[in-house]
């Protein structure tokens, strides 16, 4: 019953005891009817304090610490899953925590464990040994895995195949394919309601925060309060099995960069100490002369970002070499129709009145916020930009603008950040009051204070770096030249002209269990908008359709805000009647007419009000040269790249042409008006403008 590295430090032969260093050993004898039970403690400097007990009924326990942390884990367990396991989906990668929760829910919980469904997905790239532990958890607990595989492949060759090669595919497609979508597929046909996970707080300082219970996401961290020592205790006292690969140590005589260690033919020796590391002494690691550096593997993902490294350094280390993200894609950018990016509404209000009488006490600068910093501010800290917590700091601001995506891969359209002019008495560490239209409403905590090469912005995110586009000109010659990033604390929500929701109330109003189709538009709203309105609202059975224009400032020459909400606010009291599965918000947004990118902003932002579907039109958050007259954009530029992101967003893209008025028949899109040969009735955008300022008529059937 004992594990074997304590067997053979403490027996030799029957009763005889080995005592001495490095272990100091304290036996306390008892006598009970019909046994003998002998409880030593056991303490080392490699191995956490570990008691075991050992009687003719032959058991094992583990430290009163560690006892007490499994009896939090059995209180979590009662509390957050249903008692039958149905609807439950723990995600396993056959390390050694999630298989201690395994023996945990096994020992204690078995028919949670029967119900519910342990999930696991092969890359095409985890080590043999991954899957030779997989086989030994699956047949000793009695617990069959649902595997999932990327789609479409079978084999390493068949993912090469139709994929690429993993060192030649970008990081974030890598991830999304051998692992996202695997794991979005296996949820669905698990109908998850509660995703398990094995994160621990110990793992890494993102996770130094982490709840047991996080209740937006409906997910359960029951392994949050263990410690790599606790794992490894409770494993050496129960026999549960762990990957093969913790026996190998690697020893070399300089060390190696953690980015070079995935490498063929490195100058190290690689040896079988024939038991997991964590139960070998010091000089069995080392060896004999003892090497420089020697280096295990502590942790298990694909062959190609997983490393070695030293005893003394945490999991993680070894995970994502060679990548700026420290999560794997199924935490960060696992999703599902209706759920915010990230899984989780963020929420930046403060709401105690102290603590937020005191964040406005600390602040050492007072910055007064222009209409569009505002609105960043308003979406911020109601959670329209979830997952952010604050401006972006210099990583992430680099991220977004080349790759469209957050440090952590999550998919992201635009940079959201701060400009100053000047930075002058301002240091990383300091916090800023931000104040809009005479009232505090953000402590922003600068973390990162740096100077963004805007040129290098333009082109990225733009597509130019022309001063003829009307956002660029704005970002070069009129924005500020520093960028100040950190976490915003929020102490009242803006407050603007026009009514505006933030995703909270709106989800409050979307019935359960249907699709919400969500309308963007900058413009005022006219007759064409409303026919495409009630077309995309019939196609998606039972939907709700949200109209959620934006209400920000846009481009020179737009109509004024205010004037385009009362357009929407007539047209709503107008038809709330006829239409009331119609739900009508404003989004105090600031325009960048960035095209393509723009379109996955707001398919994130309308994600995080609740949509299931985004309608693109043609030629969505597009521009024209304010020079030439020639569009940036191709006019169905921003609907491909909505295409493209759509499975991994969750948000399906509803797509139509322009609606034509052709006289008696009304509106029928473009392409069908041409088939027929239907004479278009036009009125252009500028024309319209043109009208209204001169205070002329305009048609019924345009408006």
């Amino acid at each position: 019953i004992w594990p074997r590295h304590i067997r053979d430090q403490f027996f030799s032969g029957g009763a005889c005891w080995r005592v001495g260093a490095p272990w100091a050993l304290s036996p306390a004898m008892m006598s009970l009817p019909g046994r003998t039970i002998l409880r030593v403690a056991v303490r080392a400097p490699r191995t956490p304090a570990l008691q075991v007990q050992l009687g003719r009924a032959g058991f094992a326990s583990v430290s009163p610490a560690l006892q007490k942390k499994v009896d939090g884990f059995r209180r979590d367990i009662e509390t957050h899953l249903p008692k039958d396991g149905k609807q439950v989906v723990f995600a396993t990668a056959w390390l050694a925590t999630d298989n201690v929760f395994v023996a945990l829910m096994r020992d204690h919980f078995p028919s949670v464990l029967s119900g519910m469904h342990l999930v696991a997905i092969d890359t095409m790239h985890l080590f043999p040994e991954t899957l030779v532990c997989a086989r030994h958890v699956q047949e000793k607990y009695g617990k069959q895995a649902l595997w999932k595989m990327p789609q479409g492949v079978s084999t390493r060759e068949e993912f090469e195949a139709k994929y690429g090669d993993c060192e030649d595919m970008d990081t974030a497609d890598f991830d999304f394919v051998s692992k996202v979508e695997p794991f979005q597929r296996a949820l669905q046909e698990c109908q998850k309601d509660i995703l398990i996970t094995g994160r621990r707080m110990d793992q890494a300082a993102q996770r130094i925060t982490l709840d047991v219970w996080e209740d937006g996401k409906r997910t359960l961290n029951p392994m949050a309060s263990f410690s790599w020592g606790d794992i490894i205790a409770y494993a050496d006292a129960h026999g549960v099995p762990v990957n093969r690969g913790h026996n190998f140590a690697y020893r070399c005589d300089a060390p190696i960069e953690a980015t070079k260690r995935h490498l063929p033919d490195l100058p190290w020796k690689t040896v079988d100490l024939g038991k997991p590391f964590w139960q070998a002494s010091e000089a069995e690691l080392k060896g004999s002369p003892p090497a420089a550096v020697t280096y295990v593997f502590k942790s298990f993902g694909d062959t190609h970002t997983t490393v070695p490294v030293e005893p003394h350094e945490s999991e993680r280390a070894g995970r994502f070499v060679r990548q700026a993200k420290t999560e794997c894609g199924i935490h960060t950018r696992t999703t599902s129709a209706g759920a915010p990016h990230g899984g989780a509404l963020v929420d930046l209000l403060v709401k105690d009145p102290a603590a937020a009488k005191a964040l406005v006490a600390s602040t050492v600068k007072t910055i007064e916020l222009n209409e569009r910093q505002a609105c960043d501010v308003f979406c911020l800290v109601n959670g329209a930009f979830s997952p952010l917590t604050g401006f972006m700091d210099e990583t992430a601001y680099n991220a977004v603008v080349t790759g469209m995506r957050l440090p952590e891969k999550q998919l992201f359209g635009l940079p959201v950040t701060l400009d100053f002019e000047s930075v002058d008495g301002l240091k990383e560490g300091d916090k800023v009051l931000l104040r809009w239209a005479g009232k505090d409403v953000a402590v922003l905590e600068a973390s990162s204070i740096y100077r963004p090469n805007k040129v290098v912005e333009a082109k990225e995110v733009y597509g130019t770096s022309s001063l003829e586009h009307p956002t660029v000109h704005s970002l070069i010659a009129e924005q500020g030249q520093y960028y100040v990033g950190g976490r915003v604390h929020g102490i009242s929500s803006p407050e603007f002209k026009y009514p505006v929701q933030t995703p909270t109330e709106v989800r409050g109003t979307l019935p359960e269990g249907r699709d919400v189709v969500a309308f963007q538009n900058r413009n005022p709203i006219h007759r064409a908008h409303f026919e495409l309105l009630k077309c995309a609202q019939r196609d998606v059975k039972d939907s709700t359709l949200l109209v959620h224009p934006t209400c920000g400032p846009t481009q020179p020459g737009d109509i004024d805000g205010v004037v385009r909400i009362d357009t929407y606010e007539a047209l709503r009291k107008e038809t709330e009647q006829e239409y009331p599965m119609f739900r009508w918000a404003y989004l105090p947004y600031s325009m960048k007419m960035a095209g393509p990118r723009e379109a996955i902003q707001h398919m994130i932002i309308r994600k995080n009000y609740g949509a299931t579907h985004f309608i693109i039109g043609r030629d969505m958050a597009g521009t024209k040269s304010t020079v030439t007259g020639d569009d940036f954009y191709g006019a169905y530029d921003a609907q491909e790249t909505g295409k493209k992101h759509s499975a991994e967003l969750g948000v399906t893209v509803t797509h139509y042409e322009n609606m034509v008025y052709v006289g008696e028949d009304g509106y029928v899109e473009e392409s069908e008006a041409k088939k027929q040969g239907k004479k278009v009735v036009k009125l252009s955008g500028t024309e319209f403008r043109r009208r209204l300022r001169g205070g002329e008529e305009i048609p019924e059937w345009f408006a």
